[in-house]
């Protein structure tokens, strides 16, 4: 049976092009939808940022969709840079990078691999990471690289060229002028690429931490050790600093956050670890539940239905009866029906 689609209805919607007519057609390709919405504005005159935002966003109603259409026009952009068309193509591309790393970076959760949908507007979403990274411009800010970096890993697994190489390792050495965050992401960047000496001085600094100052000081200093082992890749080391942090919390009683333990069944998770991953996984879940927990340590039951790094896990009936009864399902004001 034919029907009007919805992602039809809402991308148009979204991009503000079409009639009420057109909005209940026959259902369509996704693709050749978002196609329609893109090529109304490479149409014009492309001068709208409000117009572009609107594009972009339409792009985003079925996101795999926008990225496979998006991707189609990107060859011929690249062979033809300097007609209209083209340019109107790479300014999309741009938008809709910054567009995913934006809203990936506000959702709850990281993982390896969370960038790879880009690789279809491959090799020109490379191309514009290393740009932003080594040569910013103006409009781009400083403090919003480090937020590269996750695309980086996931785009660009083996080294690159030796002079960008040598950029990206001049940043990651450079204590005077950039900031730790960065340098602490390049290092698991340079990492990846084969040169681990950036990253073994932080893992050295790291360890260091963690048998100086008082107990609860030196458990902050694991935790930062977990997880930047855990940034490494390096999922069972990651999960014994998890082990070792926790008894010397539970010694000094130093009490942990409902997030200290969800990281712990990740990285057990990652590590082949499931019974004691999902032994994390109920302590995180019935710390939630408690009458008295601040609400800034609060986990969304989003993050627990989501979050690839726990989807083994979600299979466990205990679990889901636990995150049924932790964090139940909201009722739809419109019309009742729990989600």
């Amino acid at each position: 049976m034919s029907r009007s689609s919805p992602v039809l209805a809402a991308a148009l919607l979204v991009g503000g092009f079409v009639s009420a007519q057109e909005e209940q057609a026959p259902m369509q390709d996704p693709v050749a939808v978002c196609g329609k919405v893109a090529e109304a504005w490479l149409a014009g005159d492309q001068a709208s940022q409000p117009e572009l935002e609107k594009v972009v966003r339409a792009l985003f109603v079925d996101r795999a969709a926008g990225l496979k259409w998006l991707a189609a026009q990107v060859p011929a952009a690249v062979a033809a840079p300097s007609a209209p068309r083209s340019k109107g193509v790479m300014t999309l591309v741009t938008h809709e990078m910054l567009e995913f790393l934006k809203r990936e970076h506000a959702s709850e959760w990281r993982y390896a691999g969370q960038f790879e949908p880009l690789a279809v507007l491959q090799p020109v979403v490379g191309e514009q990471l290393f740009r932003l990274l080594l040569d910013t411009p103006e409009w781009y800010p400083n403090t919003h690289r480090v937020e590269l970096v996750p695309a980086l890993r996931d785009l660009q697994a083996k080294p690159p060229s030796p002079g960008r190489f040598a950029a990206v390792k001049a940043i990651a050495d450079n204590a005077e002028l950039e900031p730790i965050g960065l340098r602490r992401a390049l290092a698991g960047l340079l990492w990846q690429w084969g040169d681990k000496s950036c990253a073994q001085s932080w893992l050295d600094e790291l360890q260091a931490n963690t048998v100086d100052g008082d107990a609860e000081d030196r458990v902050v200093a694991m935790l930062e050790l977990a997880e930047f082992q855990y940034q490494l890749r390096d999922y069972a080391g990651s999960a014994r600093t998890h082990r070792a942090m926790q008894s010397m919390a539970k010694a000094a009683g130093v009490p942990l956050k409902p997030v200290d333990y969800y990281g712990s069944a990740c990285v057990h998770n990652l590590s082949g670890q499931r019974e004691r991953a999902l032994d994390q996984l109920r302590t995180c879940l019935q710390l939630l539940a408690a009458d008295n927990l601040d609400s800034s340590h609060k986990l969304s039951r989003e993050l627990f239905e989501k979050d690839p790094e726990i989807a083994a896990l979600r299979e466990d009936p205990e679990i889901v009866a636990l995150i049924d009864r932790v964090l139940p399902k909201k009722a739809d004001k419109n019309d009742g029906v729990k989600r």
